[in-house]
């Protein structure tokens, strides 16, 4: 009957083990879930200052091209009263050496 006594303590001592290991697994596995979410938390933060950052970026790449819109349209313009000068410094040219083989 002894035998029966120290199997079932055995027995007891090999559950309590295994209890004390699971445990132990629990609270391990439970401190890696907390580490997983903190980098997930942090990565999700990272991923929110980029998406914000690409936002502005895009905001301002908008602006630069309606300035720079803007700068050709002012471009074309100028380009127009330089020529409708040179075509006025051609003409006086012109008027001034037809002036000139008349005397």
């Amino acid at each position: 009957m002894k035998k029966r006594v120290s199997n079932k303590k055995d027995k007891g001592s090999a559950l309590t083990g295994a209890i004390k290991d699971l445990e132990t697994e629990i609270r391990k596995l439970g401190k890696e879930k907390s580490a997983l979410k903190q980098e997930l938390n942090e990565v999700s933060s990272s991923i929110e200052v980029d998406h914000d950052r690409e936002k502005e970026l895009q905001r301002k790449m908008a602006q630069l091209i309606e300035k720079e819109a803007k700068l050709n349209d002012k471009r074309k313009h100028l380009q127009m009263k330089i020529d409708d000068v040179s075509d006025k410094i051609t003409k006086i040219s012109k008027i001034k050496l037809e002036m000139s083989d008349i005397n």
